[in-house]
């Protein structure tokens, strides 16, 4: 049987927007992060047994994890019909089949404000728990995150060089799909420095250029920002490219990339490592990556900045 922790009383205002987040615990009481393939209810029902009123249920998977939580969220119109006295609960399903119950059935009053709506942080925080270990899950915190902003910047649809975003108490500066006959790299190193001061950012890692190697007019910007930035410059794209051999030879037989994915490379695949390129599999064109490759990024990424693969 899982152990459940003991949950607390929430309150909704009618016609209002109600957010929060779930924060999962293991068995130990230690951090969990589900993995593809489990899914996460947030149920809210009403309290009278013989209402007619259908629950309302939130979905949460993987996918909406940031720096290990899953925030959930019903908009004003959701909430306007809500009044009187509910509860809420949480159940978790595994990929593998198994399905818990992970909150209890606790209180939740929905009313309309009085006054000035209260906030305070994690107010709506609701703190669950699953009878299993962190070990089983492949999963770490900011992954999704940092996958998404990854993935933004590096877009055909992205019309900024510069990107920053503050990750789990880290800024982060991604450069990517430069106009050089808008800037110069004085500019641009320029422009990534009063981005950084604008919003409070001291020492910024600073990454991007992931696929420099097909964009050779834009190399002296990258020459630029890995020497202005130093040890701070992450350089993901030789990262990925890094050959992996057999035993003892000069046999190359993977790459990082594959590492990260933990695939196993084909023949195709290794010509393209011999060849210092990325493979098809993580790539829509020679200059974007496809999702695979966006997670990739992120994981390399991830390690530099907070040391956690």
């Amino acid at each position: 049987m899982p152990i459940i922790l003991c949950a607390k009383d929430l309150h909704l205002y009618t016609g209002s927007t109600f957010d929060g987040s779930i924060v999962i615990k293991d068995i130990h009481g230690e951090p969990f992060l589900i993995s593809e393939g489990d899914e996460i209810t947030l149920f809210i029902k009403k309290a009278d047994k013989t209402s007619t009123e259908e629950p309302v249920q939130i979905a949460l998977s993987c996918e909406d994890e940031i720096i290990g939580e899953y925030p959930f969220k019903l908009s004003p119109e959701e909430t306007s019909d809500l009044n009187g006295d509910y509860y809420y609960s949480a159940f978790i399903r595994f990929a593998d089949g198994d399905y818990y119950q992970i909150v209890p059935n606790t209180p939740l009053k929905a009313h309309i404000p009085y006054g000035v709506l209260s906030y305070c942080e994690n107010k709506n925080q609701i703190i669950a728990q699953v009878p299993r270990v962190m070990s089983e899950s492949d999963y770490v915190p900011a992954l999704n995150e940092l996958e998404a902003y990854v993935a933004c910047v590096d877009s055909e649809d992205n019309k900024r060089p510069v990107h920053i975003r503050c990750i789990n108490d880290k800024s982060i500066v991604l450069i990517e799909n430069i106009d050089t006959n808008e800037m110069t790299p004085m500019e641009l190193i320029d422009r990534i420095k009063r981005m950084a001061e604008y919003v409070g950012a001291e020492n910024p890692y600073v990454s991007g250029f992931f696929h420099i190697d097909e964009i050779p007019e834009q190399n002296e910007y990258y020459t630029a920002v890995k020497e202005a930035f130093g040890d701070r410059f992450i350089d993901v794209e030789p990262i990925l490219k890094t050959p992996v051999f057999a035993n003892n030879s000069e046999t190359v037989v993977s790459s990082i990339v594959f590492d990260i994915l933990k695939q196993r490379p084909n023949r195709k695949d290794v010509l393209s490592i011999i060849h210092n390129e990325y493979p098809e599999r993580i790539i829509n064109d020679e200059t974007h990556f496809n999702e695979k490759g966006c997670y990739a990024a992120a994981r390399v990424i991830l390690k530099e900045v907070f040391d956690i693969g």
